[in-house]
């Protein structure tokens, strides 16, 4: 009995040099930048296709009963892809066991039932937890499938025994934890790039996006604004004053609730770009002058009512702004940002607090120094 253990698991060791394959497929799920309500049906279609390979030269222990790692591609493809990887990794990896035919069938198709119910049930119950500890656990639920084989008919039930139990469970043991590390690491891998991603793209003061996102939307910016936009570009007026005055722990913090202000009146689609020192950038998704220059007045105005306060003194903050619009002949972004940045030059000249169009001679009457 042991011997034929060994058999087993050896012949089963050599399909988990399958598992290359599925992690190399698997990492290219997740470096595709493909909708998300696509990546369950693809991680099921990777496992389908790796259970197939398994059950296509499987170890056979009697006449019509064959052990693979088929359970365990299912159970990681539910794991690993949610409801949707695992509906279709048991539905293709069920249908091929049908076409194999034999006295194992019924208790095939139950076992690989089994396998995608407890590995749905663990995500669930554990949050779909991937370490060492949690895939031994999911390893050893997913032998529930064992059950199945009391379906099997009597002559196959006594040819086959239990005397494979062993090498089966440690199957499920080995595979699930080996392959599920596997692919564990390649999601930590990708977590970890996007991360250092948003961190790279991200003003660590203010929060907001950096000048490096301007330049991506340069080139690719129908995806985000749209095929025409606006820019405000704001400046903190007396920034220089503030810090020499009140210390640059007060100006950082001026800086990052004028960034915030501006920000929280800003919808989804807008970006809103630290531009540099105390300048702070909008790109208005869709948004002709006209509109944006009242955007940019509200806020303004919000800024010039807000409660900056530094040893309980109140200190009045004010900003600048100039805004310029896209047009067939000016589509590039930092056209236009060089656009608005001549409006908010005219701000600044006419006394400062007060917004500014490109291109207009009327502006907005000031509010006050």
């Amino acid at each position: 009995m042991m011997a034929e253990n060994f058999t087993i698991i050896v012949a089963l060791l050599e399909k988990i040099g399958i598992a290359a394959l599925i992690v190399l497929a698997y990492r290219m799920i997740r470096h595709s930048r493909r909708d998300l309500l696509w990546t369950g049906p693809a991680v099921g279609i990777i496992f389908a296709f790796g259970a197939a390979i398994t059950m296509i030269d499987p170890v056979v222990i009697s006449p019509g009963v064959i052990v693979d790692i088929r359970t365990i591609m299912v159970a990681l493809a539910a794991l690993f892809g949610g409801i949707w990887a695992a509906v279709i990794a048991s539905a293709a990896t069920i249908a091929l066991r049908i076409f194999i035919g034999g006295a194992g069938v019924v208790p095939g198709v139950v076992s690989i039932l089994i396998a995608a119910v407890v590995s749905l049930v663990y995500a669930r119950v554990t949050g779909g937890r991937r370490d060492l500890l949690g895939l031994t656990i999911l390893g050893g639920l997913i032998s529930l499938n064992f059950l199945a084989i009391l379906l099997l008919p009597r002559e196959a039930l006594v040819a086959s025994g239990f005397s494979t139990m062993p090498a089966l469970f440690a199957r499920n043991l080995f595979g699930t934890v080996v392959l599920g590390h596997l692919l564990a690491m390649e999601d930590s891998r990708e977590a970890e790039f996007a991360r250092f991603k948003r961190e790279a793209e991200r003003d660590p003061l203010t929060g907001l996006s950096n000048r490096r996102v301007l330049d991506m939307l340069e080139h690719d910016k129908s995806k985000r604004v749209g095929s025409y936009f606006s820019i405000i570009l704001f400046d903190i007026d007396q920034f220089k004053r503030l810090n020499d005055t009140y210390g640059h722990d007060f100006g950082d913090r001026v800086l990052a609730e004028v960034a915030a202000i501006i920000a929280n009146r800003m919808r989804g689609g807008d970006l809103v770009v630290r531009y540099g020192g105390e300048e702070i950038c909008v790109v208005v998704a869709e948004s002709l002058a006209r509109n944006t220059i009242r955007v940019a007045e509200d806020i303004r105005q919000q800024i010039e009512s807000a409660d900056f306060e530094v040893n309980g003194r109140h200190v009045t903050v004010t900003v600048s702004a100039g805004v310029a619009e896209s047009s067939a002949g000016m589509p590039s972004v930092y056209n236009v940002l060089r656009k608005a940045d001549e409006a908010l030059y005219e701000a600044k000249g006419a006394g400062r607090n007060n917004v500014q169009l490109y291109g207009a001679r009327d502006h907005l009457p000031d509010a006050g120094m």
